[in-house]
């Protein structure tokens, strides 16, 4: 089982391995981060972490970090939404879905009905994950950058 614990300010090292790596965030941003948006991206997490049912956890595979895993307020009534990022020596090995069926516990733990999901519309690795975690999708839509985006729904 994968160890989840929410990033704390000594984290941001952590957070920059995903945020700096061009494999991790192709099918995020699309390039890597500029040091001012790590920081503010990080700066946004650790506020978030303040809350309570929702925010960022580094992921740990033994003692070795391996990613993040979020719980992130949505929109939609009684729903949460969920995101997760690993470094590419930890893909292909059950990591994705372990963490996003323990990122449903968590959210079903929390009181949430509803997880959503948003991925690349290329990101077929995702997209995997997903559906082998019973998501289903809703919707292609354009995003706030004006970039295709697929948005995907489970009742938990």
């Amino acid at each position: 089982m994968l160890r989840l614990n929410k990033f704390e300010p000594q984290d941001r090292p952590l957070y920059e391995r995903l945020a700096y790596d061009p494999e991790v965030m192709e099918m995020n941003l699309g390039r890597v981060f500029t040091p001012e948006e790590a920081q503010m991206v990080f700066e946004m997490i650790l506020a978030l972490n303040e809350q309570s049912g929702v925010g960022y956890y580094k992921v740990y595979s033994g003692d070795e970090y391996i990613g993040l895993g979020a719980l992130n307020p949505s929109d939609e009534e009684g729903a949460v939404e969920i995101e997760y990022m690993l470094l590419p020596a930890h893909w292909g090995k059950g990591h994705g879905t372990g963490l996003v069926k323990q990122l449903l516990e968590m959210a079903k733990v929390e009181g949430y009905s509803t997880a959503v999901a948003i991925t690349d519309p290329a990101n077929l690795r995702s997209k995997r994950i997903l559906d082998k975690c019973g998501f289903a999708f809703v919707e292609r839509y354009l995003n706030e950058d004006g970039e295709e985006a697929d948005k995907y729904r489970r009742a938990l």
